[in-house]
């Protein structure tokens, strides 16, 4: 018998005696000392039997305290803050497979801080996170929706991905990070372009076609245009359809 059971009987025999005890009767005290006893002992139960789920309470928070560590370095840029490559290939997987319609359109966007070699040459490694962190915070206030979210890529590249958006949409996303990045006017003397720190972009828009997607088309592809944006003379963006074979 549980706990609460045993409680309640222990209860209701109590109240049945003294319910049964005439007013001229003489108690038997001794009755009343054993139900008295034994609920001494189930209050000591209950009380252990609290401490315990309480407890497992704790190591359950704990535990999901613990879980929650992990997942952020597993998932997130420890320096800059916002998602990590892992993140990023592991939610392309996710992303194509959900957009499962004939004509959804799916964007990326590539980003390189440009002569970012040079930055740290000439401010050093700690300014050179500093920027990072900045361009960074930048990038990602430049997505409005939540579906979109933007991953450090590796070294000075970020990667932004724009589930459900066309190109007309993704340009704009590009034209607002090379604004806002601009306004951000981080000096960058060595740089040959501009006096402030400037970004170049790639970007690639595909349309949905079942069983014709993976991740790397876009990634190769949107790498293409990164090139195409540096050989421009960068500080600007490149684009690129999606060419499935």
């Amino acid at each position: 018998m549980d706990l609460f059971a045993r409680e309640q009987q222990v209860y209701d025999e109590a109240v049945t005696k003294l319910l049964a005890v005439d007013d001229d009767a003489q108690i038997d005290v001794s009755q009343y000392g054993k139900l008295l006893e034994e609920y001494g002992k189930l209050l000591k139960q209950f009380k252990q039997y609290r401490y315990m789920t309480g407890a497992s309470e704790r190591n359950v928070k704990h535990m999901d305290t613990e879980k929650c560590e992990v997942l952020s370095k597993v998932h997130f840029d420890v320096l800059t803050g916002i998602f990590n490559k892992r993140y990023l290939h592991e939610n392309m997987d996710k992303v194509l497979s959900t957009m499962g319609r004939q004509g959804d359109m799916l964007s990326v966007i590539q980003v390189d801080i440009d002569y970012f070699k040079q930055y740290n040459d000439m401010y050093g490694h700690g300014a050179g996170d500093d920027c990072l962190r900045y361009v960074a915070d930048v990038l990602k206030s430049c997505l409005f929706r939540g579906q979109d979210f933007v991953a450090r890529y590796g070294g000075e590249e970020f990667m932004a991905i724009l589930p459900y958006t066309p190109e007309d949409g993704a340009r704009l996303v590009a034209d607002r990070m090379l604004e806002e990045i601009r306004r951000l006017k981080i000096p960058h003397a060595t740089s040959p372009i501009a006096e402030y720190v400037t970004i170049s972009i790639g970007l690639v828009t595909g349309e949905r076609n079942p069983g014709g997607w993976i991740p790397n088309d876009f990634f190769r592809r949107v790498d293409e245009a990164l090139f195409q944006a540096k050989n421009r003379g960068r500080n600007q963006y490149a684009y690129l359809s999606l060419s499935l074979h």
